[in-house]
């Protein structure tokens, strides 16, 4: 089993899937660990896919200081210097895209591409604000199973998948996972977006997910920005909707290999 101790004494889990190819990288919503990606292994035909659990998440311990968000980003930062890679393409899904987008506006020339599912630069509709709030009140309440029967039951697609997820979310440290929903709901960096675009960027929404694809707003006046919306797809892409999910990705990474064949 795979672990990396951060500057701070935290071991980190992680797991790697493919020899070859550019290095992709998922960073999970809060409570979820990485097997919210297990649909997306199939991509080491083409990819280095590399899966982790945030700190105070799965088999990763820690907590982190008030500051969630920012150790998160530096956790993921020391992960791609412990793997040795100066680079790769980020993918976010849901808060775990608060993540993403905050690491790049840190350390730009770590990110290859940007990929947010279900992304938002900030929590600006009613519906997603009372979510968030309800996973704190849930976290401070004790209630990290009923957090974890609730999610794994959206994001099934068979029940095998919904008793991982749930047992894999029970791991989750209550703390941790309240910090970081705390920082992703106070988080805006809508005064900063145009700093990435020199990032390509993929946005994906589903069309059922209407408290999440209102954000699409942020994006879509920025240049390098591909915005996807999956036909009928609900906020849970890299699950239920896996397919036509791994499908956007690939041809997104696939005209990015492209466009630079011939850079030196």
């Amino acid at each position: 089993m795979p672990r990396m101790e951060t500057s701070d004494g935290v071991p980190l889990y992680y797991e790697i899937f493919g020899a070859a190819g550019d290095p992709i990288l998922f960073i999970h919503p809060p409570l979820m660990g990485h097997v919210v990606f297990k649909h997306q292994r199939v991509l080491q035909t083409d990819y280095r896919v590399i899966l982790y659990d945030l700190r105070g998440h799965g088999r990763s311990r820690g907590r982190g200081g008030k500051d969630a968000l920012a150790r998160h980003v530096d956790d993921l930062r020391e992960l791609l210097d412990h793997l040795g890679l100066q680079s790769a393409h980020i993918v976010g899904y849901s808060a775990g895209g608060v993540i993403a987008l905050d690491f790049a506006l840190r350390y730009p020339e770590r990110v290859r591409t940007l990929i947010l599912s279900g992304g938002f630069p900030k929590v600006s509709t009613w519906l997603l604000r009372r979510l968030f709030h309800a996973g704190i009140w849930l976290m401070k309440a004790g209630k990290t199973d009923f957090l974890a029967r609730l999610l794994a039951f959206t994001h099934k697609t068979n029940e095998k998948d919904e008793q991982e997820l749930r047992a894999y979310g029970k791991k989750a440290d209550a703390v941790a996972v309240d910090r970081l929903y705390q920082d992703c709901l106070h988080y805006d960096c809508t005064a900063e977006l145009q700093r990435l675009e020199h990032i390509p960027c993929l946005v994906l929404y589903g069309t059922r997910d209407g408290y999440i694809h209102a954000h699409h707003k942020w994006f879509r006046g920025l240049a390098n920005v591909r915005i996807v919306f999956i036909d009928k797809g609900t906020h849970q892409l890299p699950t239920r909707f896996h397919e036509p999910f791994n499908h956007a990705v690939h041809r997104f990474l696939s005209d990015f290999k492209a466009s630079h064949l011939h850079e030196p």
